[in-house]
């Protein structure tokens, strides 16, 4: 059973409108003028929506009022809007005539009934109860279609709206918790055709659910619950929606007929209620209006294109209905019930509310149903006249209906297109009264072609519809139309017609009131044209050349001038960015003034009498000088620092012309004061040490040092400033033979000056002219010029120079005084040592070696010893480096048979001497007890370690130094053929050994069977001519053998010596290939291919036809061969 009318992807209202031009997607209409597929009553082509039938001016009054002492809960029209459904609190669905308000129908459904809803096919009426039911009747007769439907989806939830889709095949039933507590509420959904649940729907996880309502197409529903509503998509029941904007409960929703909006009634939120308008399909909000009660209703007109909400009983907005224009938001009309005390008095006030409202499909009424006081069931009633002219709003019988409900003076529309067949003076009389037109400019209701208000035929540009009018006849619109660009404000794009009433301009760029065409023919060479090498840019001029041209703007983009009277390219208009300041004169300034005459065409004017020379003015204060212009403080140099003789202080007026031009100069010396160290003194204007005396010899107290700011005076004319500072004082400046005293010990240290210092860089109080002013540092008595050691007090001479003092007695003497010598250690002080090993010769071992002193075992090789590691190329393992160590001295130098350890494991080098190293090279290495060349050190890492190290070996492929017999390379122990040195991979009895000579069978080949004898195997006995012939046969079968056998074995045993020859190059790097391989030949023999896989074995191609032929002739001839017999048997 389908829930839907089946519609395409593209047509969700299924009216037959693609969704991609379908300006109604929620409701099916068949409109085609103003709106597609949007709903069109009337059948004109044009929607409801803008052919409304309800009186913008409704002014409802109350026509039928059934007061009651109980509430009446909600009301419902029937589609053809003659009939009103009701239910009240005393569980009582009234059916009531529409026109006369009587009561046609009625049952006792029981219990508290809350909202009701009329099918849009006529056939049902549901309700919901307050037992957790819902019921659906037929409305011709009452009669219950399934009986009661159950709505309890728990504890403590409470039925409320109800809404019955417009095909009458489904109900929702919106259902809520009553309090805090309880199940949460869902949307039910019933099958109108059998009653049955189809699906309990809870968008956003709400606990209750107010209200409901399907849109006209009832592909969606509108849902209003807690502080929030949803719209939910009827065929997935997914939420396309969900929206927070409500405040509080949303009591009634309601969806326009032309599914364009939805309307949201919100309860008391504390401080008052909101009701708000959304656009359906954007789902934003258009307006919103604050409330002083809760909202309890809501409805729209029949044409969508006004709104209703019905409001409870507190304060301003107590007992009202109020109506409001869809579009615009704006008030349309009001209806109230009896309003005690304007509602005001607190919750004790005995205003009613408005539980209910529908609006009657012809949108002359407005059913209520009203409780809490003046309780009932009331119709208001529009003034189906409004206007007064005798025709009314809706069709009364009579079958006439105004098209113009608030206009007197019309009522009939022939053509449909809005404006009255009267004609004027009545109000927009057409003017073409049977043919639809939308002219509303020079008459109304005229063909109008390109919409501009204006009719065809009195339209001078009848397809632009900008324009419409010529005044001038210059073939351009009167309006004058113009995009600003940004930042230069002029008018580009411009249409139409900027002077209306001169034919010879049109344009106005600038936007100055002055046209762009200009009348001056020689402008055109002056006026700038395009750059064609910017062609992204357009740098011409706008307007053309017309000799007739008025009004004319010779700046056509500049918006403040238009006139220039004497020709300077400069406009006339004063105060503007760019006014002329002599407009009568040719002038080419563009500084002080714009278009004055300038001499020396710098851009600062000349100066006149009305405009003086700067700083009095702003003209030009060297009109003859280019570079210079300003002068601001008036003392004739100018401000322009890269102009010629620039003031460098152009804010004072000054006379300086040395240092700086132009400064303030106080003495007068041509030198600035503030350039000027003196500026009193007109004889000194320098002081380059700055010591306040100047640097002129023949100014006032000149500087003696004018680079020197310590000194300035010489009084004894040494060179040297009177005032004893370093370093160009004089100590002395009273004698112009000394200046100096360095050692600050009172006398000079100009040693041929007056009492001259001996030793000038050390103090002293000596009188001696030999060492006058020298120390005696030591306190010896001799002064430090004739102390060998001035520092010490025990030693004065040295006799041969060695630096160690004659006095043998105390400390530092010399143990060889009269000969130059430089030891120190074995308590022998200052005498020779030939190699500066500080060791004298007389206790040196090695006297010629500055390494070595002491030989404690007397082997010839010093205690000293050391090495520096070095690399060297292995010739053991090519291609491989060792490091050895490059020695001096003796490595043992306690044992006189050893002094040499190359490779630094601690065991000497000489093989003659004690504990010597097997190994000299190989640190890792020293003994080899079999003799074997390998090494006794079986640790991780050591060198070709000897695995059999108790007995001697040549192995070096599975094992180092093991026996191997056959010399293969391979240990005896692992080698499958020991005696056969072409074979050394495989395992034992898998492979095919060579055969050998054995005397005992025990296995051993003679060659190499210590108890064999040779001769011994014949017993020494001479061989019989039986043994002979049998010999000789012997040799020529074998002979045969040889020869049927040679091509099969050849590569084989090629191979086989080629295969060995290479395990015995490369055994060191390949020995876990190799046992690798023997695992795999062991595991192949065993029939374990698994895991001979494992390790790498890849099992033979199918052998071809040919080879297996070729094999089984060789096997034919093989087995052909006599068998081989032993001497023995003969």
């Amino acid at each position: 059973m389908s829930w839907l009318s089946v519609v395409s992807g593209a047509d969700v209202d299924g009216d037959g409108v693609d969704d991609s031009v379908d300006d109604c997607l929620y409701a099916a209409g068949n409109s085609t003028v103003d709106r597609m597929g949007c709903p069109d009553r009337d059948g004109d082509g044009t929607s409801d929506f803008n052919d409304g039938w309800t009186s913008s001016n409704p002014n409802f009054g109350k026509d039928v009022a059934i007061t009651q002492n109980y509430d009446f809960v909600s009301v419902d029209h029937s589609p053809d809007g003659k009939q009103i459904a009701s239910t009240d609190e005393n569980g009582y669905l009234r059916i009531w005539n529409a026109t006369s308000g009587i009561n046609t129908l009625s049952i006792n459904a029981g219990g508290y009934l809350a909202g009701v809803s009329w099918s849009e096919d006529g056939r049902y009426i549901g309700l919901t109860k307050d037992d957790d039911t819902a019921n659906v009747y037929y409305a011709s007769n009452l009669t219950s279609v399934h009986g009661s439907i159950n709505a309890d989806v728990g504890g403590g939830d409470y039925t409320e709206d109800i809404d019955l889709s417009n095909d009458g095949e489904m109900a929702a039933i919106a259902i809520g918790r009553s309090g805090n507590g309880g199940t949460n509420g869902v949307i039910r959904m019933i099958n109108m055709s059998d009653g049955s649940v189809i699906q309990n729907v809870n968008p956003g996880g709400e606990d209750r659910f107010q209200s409901v309502d399907f849109s006209p197409s009832g592909t969606h529903m509108l849902v209003g619950s807690s502080g929030d509503f949803y719209v939910v998509e009827t065929s997935t029941w997914s939420t396309v929606r969900s929206d927070s904007s409500p405040n509080a409960d949303v009591n009634a929703v309601s969806w326009s007929p032309d599914g364009k909006h939805m309307a949201i009634c919100e309860g008391w939120d504390g401080g008052g209620s909101t009701v708000r308008l959304f656009a359906a399909g954007s789902w934003t909000q258009k307006w919103s209006k604050s409330m002083s009660t809760s909202c309890l209703s809501t409805d729209f007109s029949p044409d969508g294109k006004q709104v209703v909400f019905g409001m409870s009983w507190y304060q301003n907005d107590g007992a009202y209905s109020r109506i409001y224009d869809v579009a615009t938001g704006n008030s349309v009309d009001n209806f109230a019930q009896a309003r005690p005390g304007n509602c005001q008095s607190g919750n004790g006030n005995n205003c009613g509310q408005s539980n209910g409202l529908s609006w009657s499909p012809d949108g002359s009424r407005i059913a209520q149903a009203f409780g809490r006081n003046n309780e009932g069931f009331y119709i208001w009633f529009a003034d189906l006249d409004p206007d007064n002219d005798g025709w009314n709003t809706s069709d009364q019988g009579d079958g006439r209906t105004d098209s113009f409900p608030d206009d007197g003076t019309q009522w009939n529309d022939t053509d449909n297109d809005g404006f009255g067949d009267n004609p004027l003076p009545a109000s927009e009389g057409d003017a073409c009264p049977n043919t639809y037109g939308t002219s509303t400019e020079d008459r109304f209701g005229c063909p109008d072609g390109d919409g501009d208000g204006y009719s065809n035929e009195g339209d001078s540009f009848p397809a632009d519809p900008e324009q419409w009018a010529d005044s001038d006849s210059d073939g351009r619109g009167d309006n004058y139309y113009y995009d600003v660009q940004q930042f230069t404000e002029l008018h580009v794009n411009q249409r139409g017609d900027a002077f209306p009433t001169n034919p010879t301009q049109w344009n106005d760029t600038d936007g100055d009131g002055w046209g762009d065409n200009y009348d001056n023919a020689s402008w055109t060479s002056i006026r700038p044209l395009d750059d064609p090498s910017t062609p992204d840019t357009d740098e011409s001029w706008p307007g053309n050349y017309d000799s007739s041209a008025t009004q004319v703007d010779k700046f056509p983009l500049f918006r403040y001038q238009w006139a220039d009277s004497d020709g300077d390219w400069i406009g006339d208009e004063p105060n503007t960015p760019l006014s002329d300041g002599c407009p009568n004169t040719w002038g080419n300034s563009t500084e002080d003034r714009i278009g004055c005459e300038d001499t020396d065409g710098d851009g600062w004017s000349n100066p006149t009498p009305n405009w003086p020379a700067h700083p009095t003015g702003d003209a030009d204060a060297f009109p003859g000088d280019p570079t210079q212009w300003r002068d601001s403080d008036g003392d004739g140099f100018g401000d322009n620092t890269s102009g010629n003789n620039p003031d460098e202080c152009p804010g004072e007026y000054g006379t300086s012309s040395v240092d700086r031009v132009g400064c303030p100069d106080a003495d007068g010396d041509g030198w600035s004061n503030a350039g000027d160290p003196f500026p009193t003194d007109g004889t000194q204007w320098e002081d380059r040490d700055g010591d306040n005396y100047g640097d002129n010899p023949l100014g006032n107290d000149p500087d003696a040092f004018p680079d020197d700011s310590s000194q300035w005076a010489d009084t004894d004319g040494d060179g040297y400033g009177d005032r004893p500072i370093i370093p160009n004082g004089d100590f002395f400046p009273n004698d112009p033979t000394q200046w100096s005293d360095l050692d600050a010990d009172g006398f000079g240290d100009n040693p041929d000056g007056n009492n001259g210092d001996q030793c000038p860089e050390l103090y002293g109080q000596s009188t001696i002219p030999a060492a006058r002013g020298c120390p005696d540092s030591d306190n010896d008595g001799v002064v430090d010029p004739f102390d060998a050691f001035p520092e010490d007090f025990y030693q004065q001479t040295d006799n041969d120079g060695d630096g160690w003092g004659d006095n043998q007695a105390v400390p530092n003497g010399d143990e060889c005084p009269d000969e130059y010598g430089t030891s120190t250690n074995n308590s022998r002080q200052g005498c020779p040592d030939a190699d500066n090993d500080s060791w004298a010769d007389v206790d040196d071992a090695f006297p010629e070696d500055p390494l070595q002193w002491v030989d404690t075992d007397l082997d010839g090789w010093g205690d000293n010893y050391g090495w520096i590691n070095t690399t060297i190329a292995d010739e053991q393992d090519v291609g491989n480096l060792i490091t050895i160590r490059d020695q001096w001295g003796d490595a043992f130098p306690l044992d006189p048979s050893q002094w040499s350890d190359t490779d630094g494991d601690g065991f000497g080098d000489n093989s003659t001497g004690r504990v010597p190293d097997a190994f000299p090279v190989r640190a890792t290495q020293w003994a080899d007890t079999d003799g074997d060349g390998y090494g006794d050190n079986q640790k991780l890492g050591s060198w070709q370690p000897d695995e059999c190290n108790l007995k001697y070996g040549e192995s070096y492929v599975d094992y180092f130094g093991c026996t191997d017999t056959d010399k293969d390379g391979v240990s005896d122990q692992t080698d499958p053929c020991p005696y056969d040195s072409s074979i050394s991979a495989g395992l034992r009895g898998q492979v095919q050994c060579a055969s050998f000579d054995d005397h005992d069978d025990d296995g051993i080949p003679n060659k190499y069977d210590a108890d064999y004898v040779a001769g011994s195997e014949d017993g020494g006995l001479a061989l019989d001519s039986q043994v002979i012939v049998l010999i000789g046969l012997l040799v020529f079968l074998l002979a045969v053998i040889s020869v049927a056998m040679i091509a099969k074995q050849a590569g084989r045993r090629k191979a086989a010596y080629g295969r060995a020859e290479e395990m015995k190059v490369s055994a060191m790097f390949q020995e876990e290939d190799a046992r690798r391989l023997e695992w795999i030949d062991y595991y192949v023999a065993q029939g374990d291919t698994a895991k001979a896989m494992e390790l790498g074995w890849e099992p033979p191609a199918e052998i071809p036809q040919w080879q297996q032929h070729q094999m089984q002739q060789e096997q034919a001839q093989q087995e052909a061969v006599p068998t081989m017999f032993s001497l023995d048997d003969v």
